[in-house]
């Protein structure tokens, strides 16, 4: 059998798998929608939840040892209460046991952490996975904090894990987080800040402002004095040396990923000009990035001055490229508002650059801008008057990263810029 054969039977055999699963699930759905055949029931607050105990039992050794283990208690007459958890989070989990799928899109990430909770208190080991998953990609500046309360306080170690990776790759040394956190304070509990202490190697200058605008605050609501403040159980003290949590890990920086746009068609060049100094592009990303590079279509070389035409004379190979990239945020699609002040800038000085192949501007992680998911960015280059007259080609090219991460939004006249370089953070 050759090698395509052999995939060809590997994707039917998968596919065949998939459809009986779907078809159990829909038949497992019906059941449990129906109520038929229901032998136990859960009390969750004010609600009733009738399910099937070997059902419940296949997907959860801590519900197999409940019903037909040594848990199994004759005298409740399978009536089981539940009090950790709420009604509306144990259906989903219910409904997860029965059809193996879970409307992510649907969950807020407060929803997605109490799933997370359900599914370790039950031992489901792929609702774990695919929770902590979810949790990841809903983790934002506005939420972050809280997340990582909770999992302290609820001693939630995997998601302990994730949240602090979060913390340390897109807010701990970002400025942009830092302005963040100033308009929009989130006050935690002290276990919480000493765990962010414990897990950061130096004290980073975010976190000296934050732990000291925490402690203010938490002196007032203790309506305790300024010089009370060493009295709060340590949150305030130095950072101790070779400080870390050993229930976070030390977080690797993720491979750089470069995405080359694919070519349609060319269009009109654009020329720099005192009118119009400065290029736009505009994107979104679907996921926390940190942006480290672009690619650009270098200049044209400069045509020979009209009356030495017929003079054959020695063009130029290369050039001294000087711009400007500021990186803007701007309203949502569909709404209205200014473009606010650059979030972040980068300068090219002298970039010896050849004419006609591709420009390269690469900056340093230290020096990387991180770009917020479903956030609507400008990306603005600007040149100085020493650039007045140069030509750049432009061409239509896709507009979706192949991994669906990034998607491009040009102008009608196309983009100069072929592709960028980012890691993924999360």
């Amino acid at each position: 059998m050759s090698n395509c054969s052999a995939v060809q039977l590997a994707v039917a055999h998968q596919q065949e798998q998939a459809n009986v699963g779907n078809l159990l699930g829909r038949r497992y759905a019906k059941l449990l929608h129906a109520e038929k055949y229901t032998d136990c029931v859960f009390h969750v607050t004010d609600e009733e939840i009738k399910c099937h105990k070997l059902i419940l039992c296949a997907a959860s050794p801590v519900f197999e040892a409940m019903f037909y283990g040594p848990l199994q208690d004759h005298g409740q007459d399978n009536q089981i209460e539940i009090d950790d958890i709420s009604a509306e989070i144990f259906k989903v989990l219910v409904e997860y046991i029965y059809t193996g799928s879970v409307d992510w899109n649907g969950l807020e990430l407060l929803a997605c952490i109490e799933l997370y909770y359900a599914a370790e208190k039950y031992l489901m080991d792929q609702l774990i996975a695919d929770s902590l998953v979810a949790i990841t990609r809903k983790l934002r500046f506005s939420n972050i904090l809280p997340a990582l309360e909770l999992s302290v306080c609820m001693g939630l170690d995997g998601l302990l894990e994730v949240c602090m990776t979060f913390f340390m790759r897109c807010c701990v040394n970002n400025s942009q987080y830092m302005s963040y956190l100033k308009e929009h304070y989130v006050h935690v509990a002290k276990e919480c800040v000493k765990s962010i202490i414990a897990a950061c190697k130096e004290p980073y200058k975010l976190l000296i402002w934050y732990v000291y605008e925490w402690t203010q605050r938490e002196c007032e609501q203790l309506g305790l004095a300024a010089a009370d403040m060493d009295d709060l159980g340590g949150a305030t003290k130095c950072w101790p040396a070779n400080s870390s949590n050993p229930s976070v890990t030390a977080a690797t920086p993720s491979p750089v990923v470069l995405v080359e746009r694919c070519y349609y068609k060319a269009c009109r060049p654009f020329t720099v000009e005192a009118e119009s100094p400065v290029w736009r592009l505009r994107l979104k990303c679907s996921r926390f990035i940190s942006l480290m590079g672009l690619v650009l279509n270098s200049r044209l070389t400069p045509n020979p001055p009209g009356n030495l035409s017929h003079v054959q004379i020695q063009l130029p190979l290369e050039y001294r490229e000087n711009l400007r990239l500021d990186l803007c945020e701007l309203p949502a699609e569909g709404e209205e508002g200014p473009v606010t002040r650059p979030v972040w800038s980068h300068t090219i000085k002298n970039q010896t650059t050849k004419y006609n192949c591709d420009l390269n501007l690469n900056w340093s992680r230290e020096e990387a801008c991180i770009l917020t998911p479903d956030l609507l960015y400008e990306i603005q280059l600007r040149w100085d008057g020493a650039a007045y007259g140069a030509e750049y080609p432009c061409s239509l090219q896709s507009c979706q990263s192949n991994d669906q991460t990034i998607r491009f939004i040009d102008g009608s006249d196309g983009s100069l810029v072929k592709g960028l370089r980012y890691a993924n953070l999360v």
